[in-house]
């Protein structure tokens, strides 16, 4: 079965990717569960990421699609200057492996990603590097993210970081 799900569960990234890249934040909201938990580790040593986000220092940790709600209603508002105007971003998925999950509803996705992001004020190009896993899981035939880990490799990034950049 996993076979014939491999292009779909692979998709779903780039889909992830084009929602980001497009600003189409309900969209991209969309295809994460309830309780879907987003994690960006930070490194605690220069080749050891931290392994426990409810002990160890985290760059992002949202727990629940809400936060990620939160999330895109500060980046989005008028409130956050460091936000405004948001970059563009440019995500190029690639080596997406497909593995069986942790039961069998779920399915865990590895790839890397990398994000060209374009600064509007400063008209400078960054990019940030990302070794990503997704588990995901299958609901009435649709792929969904239930917990996504972008583990950054560049993490002393000189801009803004944020969900839109990973």
């Amino acid at each position: 079965m996993t076979e014939t799900l491999n292009p779909l569960l692979i998709e779903l990234l780039h889909t992830e990717a084009r929602y980001l890249d497009e600003q189409r934040w309900q969209d991209w909201l969309a295809l994460y569960e309830p309780d879907a938990v987003y994690w960006v580790p930070a490194w605690k040593a220069d080749h050891r990421p931290t392994d426990d986000p409810a002990t160890e220092i985290s760059l992002i940790y949202a727990a629940g699609r809400h936060r990620l709600e939160e999330r895109v209603k500060r980046a989005t508002g008028t409130k956050s200057l460091a936000s405004q105007p948001l970059p563009r971003t440019l995500h190029c998925i690639s080596n997406a492996t497909v593995e069986a999950g942790a039961d069998s509803s779920t399915w865990l996705v590895r790839s890397y990603c990398v994000t060209h992001i374009y600064d509007l004020r400063t008209e400078a190009l960054r990019t940030t590097a990302c070794r990503c896993e997704h588990t995901l899981v299958v609901r009435d035939g649709t792929p969904r993210i239930a917990r996504k880990k972008a583990l950054l490799i560049n993490d002393k990034v000189p801009t803004v970081l944020d969900f839109y950049c990973l």
